[in-house]
């Protein structure tokens, strides 16, 4: 990923915390499809910190980088649905914010390709204190269906809330958070009235987005801080 190239620089901006929670609620609340013209997963997801970072901070938890698609990746895909066989560095689809595809991909394999955490991230024009701000997508794959496009497809877990917030629990035992907090920008969908993605699963959440400010170097959970960022409330009437 050529990183300089991907923001336009005149469009590149330092905030502090009010601008970045205004900026994060402003943002599209989920992804699109190539065109643009359906909405699908949430974008749930808020990752602060340098890219080397960023990159140290999950790999520290056990995070793996995703293939590309190509077809020797489609064909082990394939391969491990039909026989229920771990697929550790399984590809994940392109899915877009602003017309662009997803710039990281990251998942945690579970016990088999039917099941895995899997995460997408976009780089932003914005800087937090010098750091990029990366939001993102990340959702539990619960099983696999063959399709006629791309040989196999995931279904989520349509408690998307769950996965969001273990991602965090999981970070923060690999000591790579120093602080996080939550921001607008989702759109509530309730349990009985939920959302579908792109590939028509449903997903219900409490309408908000994780921030995670990561760290390269080891943060002892007693460590970490809580960043307010107007959100208390709606987590207290949540609890």
């Amino acid at each position: 990923v050529d990183w300089k190239s991907l923001n336009d620089p005149s469009e590149i901006r330092e905030v502090d915390l009010e601008e970045l929670a205004s900026s994060l609620e402003s943002m599209p609340c989920c992804v699109t499809d190539k065109k643009a013209r359906d909405k699908g997963d949430p974008l749930n997801l808020v990752i602060i910190g340098d890219i080397f970072d960023v990159y140290y901070a999950f790999l520290r938890a056990g995070w793996d980088e995703t293939e590309t698609i190509y077809s020797g990746s489609l064909w082990k895909t394939l391969g491990s649905a039909l026989s229920g066989s771990e697929y550790r560095y399984s590809p994940v689809s392109a899915l877009y914010v602003d017309g662009r595809g997803q710039d990281i991909a990251f998942q945690k394999a579970r016990t088999s390709i039917h099941e895995r955490n899997h995460l997408r991230l976009w780089l932003t024009p914005l800087r937090y204190e010098g750091n990029p701000v990366f939001i993102g997508q990340i959702s539990r794959d619960i099983g696999v269906r063959f399709t006629w496009r791309t040989i196999t497809t995931h279904k989520i877990d349509p408690d998307v809330d769950e996965t969001r917030d273990y991602l965090l629990e999981d970070l923060a035992y690999a000591q790579s958070v120093k602080a996080f907090g939550y921001a607008l920008g989702v759109g509530a969908a309730p349990f009985d009235a939920p959302r579908g993605n792109l590939t028509g699963d449903p997903y219900f959440t409490d309408g908000l987005r994780l921030i995670i400010f990561v760290s390269g170097e080891a943060v002892d959970i007693a460590e970490i801080d809580v960043v307010d960022t107007g959100t208390r409330s709606i987590l207290e009437n949540r609890e």
